[in-house]
C-alpha cells in the first residue's frame, strides 16, 4: 500500500476568456504611440476575436512592425527634442487630428463604432468621434505631481523622507536645500505646470553651486514650485500593484536602472529589471506599502488599474519619492513570459469598470511566481542619430563588457531603430 500526497489545484476564471467577450467582433483603434509598439497588442486583439485593428501611430518606432494582415495603419511622424516633449505632442495630436487622418479612420470605420485604446496618459473620452475605452481621470493624473504626492503619503501614514515644497526660484530652493542636506546633496523635483513629466526630466541632484545654478534656472523656466528633499543613497526601485474593485494585487520589487552622469546634476532613467533582490524584510514592507497605497487610491479617488510606487531602498529602508497611477514599465518586464495575462487590456477593463470575475489574488499569484522564477530587464536611451529601420545585434556579456554574440548563444539583443527624438 503506497503513501502519497494529493494536491488540489483550484482553477479560477481565465483572464483571456474574461476579456474575450469585451473585444470579440469589435473594431479597435490603437492610438498615440509608435507603430512598432502596437504589434503585440494587434496580435493579442486578433487572438481575442477582434477585427483587424487600425493603428494611428506617431512614428514607425523600434522593433517588429505588424503585418498587413494584422493591422491597418496611418503614421503621423512626430518630431520632438526629448521623450517628454514627444509624449505631450502625441496627446496634442489626439486632441486635434489632421483632416486626412480622420478621413482615413472614417473610411475604415464609417459608422464610427470602433472603440479607441489610447495611451495611458490620455484623458480624452472621445477621439475622432469614437469612444475611448478606459480613459484616465484628471484626479488620478494629479497625484503624479511631485509637489502634491507627499500629502497623499502623509494621509496614509506612509514613512517618507523629509521634504519642502517651495517656489521654483533660486533663493527659496537654496534655503530649503541648506535645511535638508544630509551630506549627499539634495534632490529638486519640479511640478507639473507644463503637463506630464517623468523619467527624471524635471529632477536634479544638487551638490555644488554650479548644480544649484543650473537646476534653479531649468526648473524656474518650467515650474511654479519644486520639492526639495535629501538625496537618497541606495537602490532606485519601484513596487507595482493593480487595484481591483475588491482587493489589490501586489508584486515583487523592480529595480529602476538609473544612471549618474559624471560632472552633472542630471540623472538618466534608462530601464527596469528584476535581476536584483532586496532583503526579504524590505520586500515584505514594500509589498505591504503597495497594498496600502492601492486601497488608498481606491478609497480617495476611485482608482482602478495598475500603479507604481517609486522610491529608493536606503540603509533605513524603502522611502517613496513618487506615485504613478498608471501602468509602469516594470509590470511589462514581470509579465513578458505570461501570454495568458494581457495586463495592459486588464488595466483598461478595470478602468472602464467591467464586471470581471478574475480576482486580484489570481493575478498576484501568477505574476509573482513567474517574475521570481524568470528574471528579465532592459535599458534604453534616445540618440540624436536617425535611422529609418530597426537593426538588431545578438550580444553576450563577458569580462564586464557587452560584445557581439558571433554565433554563440545570446544573453540579450541590442536594437537600434527610429524614434520621435532621433533614434
Amino acid at each position: 500500500m503506497g503513501v502519497g500526497l494529493v494536491y488540489r489545484l483550484e482553477m479560477g476564471p481565465s483572464l483571456v476568456e474574461e476579456l474575450r467577450p469585451l473585444f470579440a467582433g469589435r473594431k479597435v483603434v490603437l492610438s498615440g504611440g509608435p507603430l512598432a509598439a502596437a504589434t503585440g497588442l494587434c496580435r493579442r486583439l486578433r487572438e481575442l476575436g477582434a477585427e483587424r485593428p487600425f493603428v494611428l501611430a506617431t512614428g514607425v518606432g523600434t522593433g517588429e512592425l505588424p503585418g498587413p494582415e494584422e493591422a491597418e495603419w496611418c503614421v503621423v511622424e512626430l518630431r520632438a527634442p526629448d521623450v517628454i516633449a514627444e509624449i505631450r505632442a502625441a496627446m496634442r495630436l489626439l486632441r486635434l487630428l489632421p483632416a486626412e487622418v480622420v478621413a482615413a479612420l472614417d473610411r475604415w470605420d464609417p459608422e464610427r463604432r470602433a472603440m479607441v485604446l489610447s495611451p495611458m496618459f490620455n484623458e480624452l473620452e472621445e477621439i475622432a468621434g469614437r469612444r475611448v475605452y478606459g480613459p484616465r481621470r484628471p484626479e488620478w493624473r494629479r497625484l503624479e505631481d511631485k509637489v502634491v504626492v507627499d500629502a497623499f503619503w502623509d494621509g496614509l501614514g506612509v514613512t517618507r523622507a523629509p521634504s519642502e515644497v517651495v517656489a521654483a526660484e533660486p533663493e527659496a530652493l537654496r534655503a530649503a536645500a541648506r535645511r535638508l542636506d544630509r551630506g549627499a546633496g539634495t534632490a529638486w523635483a519640479g511640478d507639473a505646470r507644463q503637463g506630464f513629466n517623468g523619467g527624471a526630466f524635471l529632477l536634479r541632484w544638487v551638490r555644488t553651486e554650479a548644480d544649484a545654478d543650473e537646476a534653479a534656472a531649468f526648473l524656474g523656466a518650467r515650474c511654479d514650485q519644486a520639492r526639495v528633499m535629501p538625496f537618497l543613497e541606495g537602490i532606485p526601485c519601484s513596487i507595482h500593484g493593480v487595484v481591483f474593485p475588491r482587493g489589490v494585487a501586489t508584486f515583487r520589487p523592480v529595480e529602476m536602472v538609473t544612471l549618474r552622469r559624471p560632472g552633472s546634476g542630471r540623472l538618466r532613467y534608462a530601464g527596469a529589471a528584476t535581476f536584483w533582490d532586496p532583503p526579504e524584510a524590505d520586500r515584505a514592507v514594500m509589498r505591504e506599502l503597495a497594498r496600502r497605497v492601492g486601497d488608498g487610491l481606491r478609497e480617495r479617488v476611485g482608482y482602478r488599474g495598475a500603479f507604481t510606487v517609486d522610491g529608493v531602498l536606503t540603509a533605513d529602508g524603502f522611502l517613496p519619492t513618487e506615485l504613478n497611477p498608471r501602468l509602469g514599465a516594470g509590470l511589462s518586464t514581470m509579465t513578458r513570459d505570461l501570454p495568458d495575462l494581457p495586463v495592459g487590456l486588464l488595466d483598461r477593463a478595470l478602468i472602464e469598470g467591467e464586471p470581471l470575475a478574475f480576482p486580484a489574488e489570481a493575478l498576484e499569484r501568477q505574476v509573482l511566481a513567474a517574475a521570481d522564477r524568470t528574471r528579465a530587464g532592459g535599458a534604453w536611451t534616445a540618440t540624436t542619430a536617425v535611422t529609418d529601420a530597426t537593426r538588431e545585434l545578438p550580444v553576450v556579456f563577458e569580462g564586464g563588457a557587452c560584445r557581439p554574440a558571433d554565433g554563440r548563444p545570446a544573453d540579450g539583443v541590442l536594437s537600434f531603430g527610429p524614434s520621435g527624438v532621433g533614434g
